[in-house]
């Protein structure tokens, strides 16, 4: 600034430029005064108003400034060093690879620092001993915390939503604090939540809800001036024509950090058709996951429309495993429909191909239960028997539906399934990959598939895979081979 001499001689859009160049160098480098007041002098700027990227800097600018004054205790620890990836990151790394990385699609949603409840880490959502009866077990203070795509985490598809009950109506912030722990109306607070991903939450609650209406109270008093100007301006870039969507998230950051649920839910249902890269859509659904988790239709219309823009996205993918399995409320042929999309996309691992089989396995037995309702009489056993091995999956029998997948089967013959892949597959070790993929296998080619004899075959040389063996042989005899019974 000393070296381009007086600002007063320069064009708008420079001066624009050089002050935010300032406040961006002063949060990178923790000066969150002089970030101060270089956004005052910006804010009095001709023009400041109608700019939106100036009105994003300002509301971070802002928002750090309020981070910083609020008690220290609720501020997220240094991280330790022992278990984190990412310890050598700064705060300002963070803080701004958090923006400019927002289209990250397959991380781990942050450490539930807020959370006592830990997630059961088997990516299986269904162990295949529920149907068959076998057994095959075998930091520094943080406001913008975004841990998306950080190294050496590995995803967990199981969620264990946490119950946050009570019968309440909404209260502003000048109703009084008696509440009535009873009932079962959803109340929208994080202290009544404690699942909230630090990329989402960054603040460090009380570990108990023992004086829970003092700290509601505390909290309110931290909605202080730097607070709401932080939601202004963040407010005023997003809101600008274009809008500038780097504020979303941060946004809803500051409204989660104040306890604004409701206002949060609000923002994310008003920017739902602009809301539409990976980043955004995983945002809506982890916070109606967390405040409307019953809300069953929506979630699954978020995760189908993130999976259908990025079928590689495996997070999208495990939650819609998740609803199948926990719910109840995500039906077996469109999640078929997911998976498939999925490894159009990817090479999956064995979880993957383990759902799709034990997808099959299902529509297959409900084929069988349907056609053994229609058996009667003195050949009923003889005739469900008939139709048990005979009859395939509606979604391979529909017209259009079976279009798609006959084109599937045929392109996945060399892209799963060719002889190099086999080769590499048993080559590999990994004989649960190798189960499931041939159990899947068997669905679309049939038990005398080239895939499925030759890792039977492996199986059965193996005197340590005799679970492994059986869980193939259960499918294969359950299976009608689509593909080339089309075919003929």
């Amino acid at each position: 600034m000393k070296k381009l001499g007086p600002m007063k001689y320069w064009a708008m859009k420079d001066r624009f430029a050089v002050q935010l160049e300032f406040i961006l160098f002063c949060l990178r480098s923790g000066n969150t005064q002089d970030a101060h007041q270089g956004a005052l002098y910006l804010m009095q700027e001709r023009g400041f108003e109608s700019d939106p990227v100036s009105n994003l800097l300002v509301g971070l600018t802002f928002y750090q400034l309020w981070y910083s004054t609020i008690p220290k205790e609720l501020h997220l620890q240094e991280l330790d060093k022992s278990d984190s990836p990412v310890q050598s990151e700064t705060f300002e790394d963070r803080l701004f690879m958090s923006i400019l990385n927002s289209e990250g699609h397959d991380a781990v949603e942050g450490e539930e620092a807020n959370s006592p409840f830990h997630c059961d880490s088997n990516t299986s959502i269904r162990n295949d001993k529920e149907i068959l009866g076998i057994d095959v077990s075998q930091q520094r203070e943080v406001p913008m915390v975004v841990d998306d795509n950080v190294p050496g985490e590995t995803q967990n598809y199981n969620f264990q939503p946490q119950d946050f009950y009570v019968n309440s109506a909404e209260r502003s912030d000048h109703e009084g604090s008696s509440m009535d722990l009873s009932g079962d109306v959803p109340y929208h607070s994080i202290f009544y939540n404690r699942g909230l991903p630090l990329w989402l939450l960054p603040l460090q609650l009380p570990s108990s809800n023992e004086n829970l209406e003092d700290d509601l109270n505390m909290h309110r008093t931290l909605r202080n001036d730097h607070y709401k100007s932080a939601i202004k301006y963040l407010r005023h870039a997003l809101y600008s024509s274009p809008p500038v969507l780097e504020a979303f998230h941060p946004l809803i950051q500051m409204l989660l950090l104040g306890d604004q649920v409701k206002e949060a839910l609000d923002e994310v249902e008003k920017n739902s058709p602009y809301s539409n890269t990976s980043f955004q859509l995983r945002l809506k659904a982890t916070i109606l996951e967390h405040f409307d988790s019953g809300n069953y239709v929506k979630l699954a219309a978020i995760f189908e429309e993130n999976l259908e823009k990025d079928p590689t996205c495996s997070h999208s993918l495990g939650r819609l495993i998740r609803l199948h399995r926990s719910a109840g409320e995500y039906s077996t042929e469109k999640l078929v429909e997911m998976i498939a999309l999925h490894l159009d996309a990817t090479h999956a691992k064995c979880d993957t191909w383990k759902e799709l089989a034990c997808c099959f396995l299902k529509l297959s037995q409900c084929e069988e239960d349907c056609m053994s309702v229609c058996s009667n009489g003195e050949d009923s056993k003889k005739q469900k028997f008939t139709n048990r091995i005979s009859q395939i999956p509606r979604i391979f029998s529909d017209y259009e539906s079976s279009k798609s997948w006959r084109f599937r089967c045929k392109w996945w013959l060399t892209r799963h399934f060719s002889q190099n892949i086999l080769t590499s597959d048993i080559a590999s070790g990994d004989w649960e990959l190798l189960t499931y993929k041939a159990a899947a296998a068997c669905y679309l080619y049939g038990r005398e598939f080239i895939y499925v004899v030759k890792v039977r075959e492996c199986l059965e040389e193996e005197p340590n895979n005799k679970n492994m063996s059986s869980i193939l042989q259960m499918h294969a005899n359950n299976c009608t081979g689509f593909y080339f019974n089309v075919q003929k």
